[in-house]
């Protein structure tokens, strides 16, 4: 199977690397041309802490090199989702399939529209990793990636096990279940915690368990998330939510955060699609969401200072 990994970011080359390592098939196509000229000569390197690992994946910003991919992750951020994908319709052949991992809301709807509900995966990963050079990640924690059926999409159950069971083969532990639609939103609850926090206060995951004057925030956040979740017709405890927010940070405690990365690197962030998402729903349903707004907000203001915005 051809593979076809969409963004070198610390998902995108962290999945290209395990599956090429593993005798897969894969390429990265890419929009930065120094990306595709140090990946082409030196490979993408993958530290976990105790060794470091060299993979050789193709790479290319030629979005030609689609034509001939079964399978396409999409690995970029949420707000290049559509965009990206318009540029890929013309070259990804009918017969393929387009796996999401991403995070936020609304990357499932946007994929079906472009490619149809009969050739999208909805998922998520676990993963945590982290870009410490333009080819190399440091793989922070080896988690789980699930795929199944979205209310959003009709792929049949027997395909999205056959590439589940491929990249299992090929270095990604990878399981299925019939509706992976409420993980998705657990795993947005998660990262409306996690990703705005440590981008705001400058920490790694794991430091945010030892600041006791967050907790309440922490708490009203997901409180939130799950009321969102109802919203959207997924029935989600605060008890099992609230678990799987501070294990996830306890797993996860050494790794810097995508949106921390993004406010470090002067970069725009996922925001909208995490927290923004959120209180959109709220407050769509003339419900109040004031400690994601929050968030957003103050999120937004460190992207307008890196951005110049208003000088």
């Amino acid at each position: 199977m051809r593979v076809l990994v969409v963004g070198a970011g610390a998902i995108g080359m962290l999945f290209a690397g395990l599956i090429s390592m593993n005798g897969g098939d894969v390429v990265i196509l890419t929009r930065r041309k120094n990306a595709e000229e140090v990946i082409r000569r030196d490979g993408v390197f993958i530290d976990d802490g105790e060794r470091t690992l060299r993979a050789r994946p193709e790479c290319s910003t030629d979005p030609n090199i689609a034509r001939d991919a079964e399978l396409c992750l999409m690995c970029v951020k949420s707000y290049d989702t559509e965009s990206v994908s318009r540029s890929l319709s013309g070259f990804l052949h009918e017969g393929s399939f387009v796996v999401t991992v991403q995070n936020g809301l609304n990357n499932v709807e946007t994929l079906t529209s472009i490619f149809g509900p009969h050739r999208v995966i909805a998922g998520y990963t676990t993963h945590a990793s982290t870009v410490t050079a333009i080819n190399r990640v440091f793989h922070a924690h080896s988690g789980e990636t699930v795929l199944g059926r979205h209310p959003q999409t009709s792929t049949e159950q027997e395909k999205i096990e056959a590439i589940s069971r491929y990249l299992t083969r090929h270095g990604i532990k990878t399981s299925t279940e019939p509706n992976v639609f409420p993980r998705i939103v657990a795993k947005l609850i998660v990262n409306s915690v996690i990703n705005p926090l440590t981008a705001v206060l400058k920490v790694r995951n794991g430091e945010l368990s030892m600041l006791p004057s967050i907790r309440e925030l922490i708490g009203e956040l997901i409180e939130e998330g799950v009321q969102a979740g109802r919203e959207l017709g997924v029935q989600l405890s605060v008890e099992e939510v609230g678990q799987l927010v501070y294990d996830v940070i306890r797993e996860t405690g050494s790794n810097r955060s995508s949106m921390l990365q993004d406010v470090e690197n002067g970069r725009l962030t996922e925001i909208e699609f995490i927290n923004g998402a959120i209180a959109k729903i709220l407050y769509g349903s003339g419900k109040q969401a004031p400690a994601n707004m929050f968030l957003a907000r103050l999120v937004r203001a460190l992207e307008e200072r890196a951005l110049g915005a208003g000088r």
